[in-house]
């Protein structure tokens, strides 16, 4: 059995990617140290449960397509969407930069321009490429997509769920 205190969070389940139960996941560890690892933990309904991928693929820096033994589809797959992914705390080394905020937290956030201009609010996320994008909507119901590149962003208010970033010019025709 698994106890709460011998695992740390290593990141956050994203969503099912294809139909064969692949997921996506946000990482605060190296891709490549999920070799390191035994299992991973979620909790399900309280209880720490363990699960054993079966393989596993880079799609960026920090985010990973993973195929878990017992997860077949789709379906199966969306159960564990949005659920933190935890790690036995003997087998993991977090990142010394990893500050707990995932792209998905950023959903609801209002992206303004470098001259300040509200562009508009986060609505989605698109992690179907290596290159992540947020999906924004502005005050006329209009979609666009912004990367979700650090490099962009200029400032980051948690508690005005603002992000500020550089865009480059023509990013955005309204």
């Amino acid at each position: 059995m698994i106890h709460r205190n011998e695992i740390s969070a290593i990141g956050e389940f994203l969503k099912p990617h294809g139909i064969k139960g692949e997921i996506s996941a946000q990482l605060d560890i190296e891709i490549s140290d999920i070799d390191n690892l035994s299992c991973i933990v979620c909790e399900m309904d309280g209880i720490p449960v363990p699960f054993f991928i079966s393989s596993f693929r880079s799609k960026g820096a920090a985010t990973a397509l993973l195929s878990i033994d017992g997860i077949n589809n789709e379906t199966e797959a969306s159960s564990l969407a949005g659920k933190t992914i935890y790690a036995k705390s003997e087998e993991i080394q977090v990142a010394p930069d990893a500050d707990g905020l995932y792209v998905s937290d950023m959903i609801g956030f209002r992206i303004i321009d470098q001259d300040g201009k509200n562009i508009g609010i986060i609505s989605d996320i698109d992690d179907s490429t290596t290159n992540i994008l947020f999906i924004v909507s502005d005050s006329d119901g209009k979609s666009f997509y912004i990367p979700a590149a650090e490099d962009l962003i200029t400032n980051l208010d948690l508690n005005a769920k603002s992000i500020s970033m550089d865009l480059p010019e023509g990013l955005i025709d309204n």
